[in-house]
């Protein structure tokens, strides 16, 4: 099968084809509504899915207000009243002291765990500005 060197065979066939097939633009009818009915085409599809955008804002408002009448229902309301731990005043206030120091021995602990971390973070950031400073100083001097 001897090729031509400029189209293949199968080209040709199909440049032969086309050639064949076409038509000046004013030999094709249309409709002198066609706007028209694209128009009304795309209107009648977006009122469909605002039609099902409706229908699913429905469905989920009423599973919604479902779901919180469930959960009214399921979780039981108890007024919650506090109630005295201690009968002696001044044990209950011993115990309050002690609770207080406990706090105030953590929070000390962590104070002194976020400085240290401070000072950690004040030393990253002092280098990597440096590094930055170093890289922008090297691009100026390589213009």
């Amino acid at each position: 099968m001897g090729r031509n060197l400029k189209t293949s065979e199968p080209e040709e066939i199909l440049r032969k084809g086309l050639s064949q097939m076409r038509t000046a633009d004013e030999d094709i009818p249309v409709p002198e509504d066609l706007s028209r009915m694209i128009g009304r085409t795309v209107d009648r599809e977006l009122g469909r899915r605002r039609g099902r955008m409706r229908l699913v804002a429905s469905i989920s408002s009423v599973a919604a207000a479902a779901a919180i009448a469930a959960v009214a229902l399921i979780v039981p309301v108890n007024g919650y009243e506090p109630q005295d731990t201690f009968d002696d005043p001044a044990l209950a206030c011993a115990e309050a002291v002690r609770a207080l120091e406990m706090v105030g021995a953590n929070f000390g602990k962590g104070l002194s765990q976020a400085s240290a971390q401070m000072s950690r973070v004040e030393e990253m950031t002092s280098r990597t500005i440096s590094s930055i400073q170093n890289v922008m100083n090297n691009e100026q001097d390589d213009k």
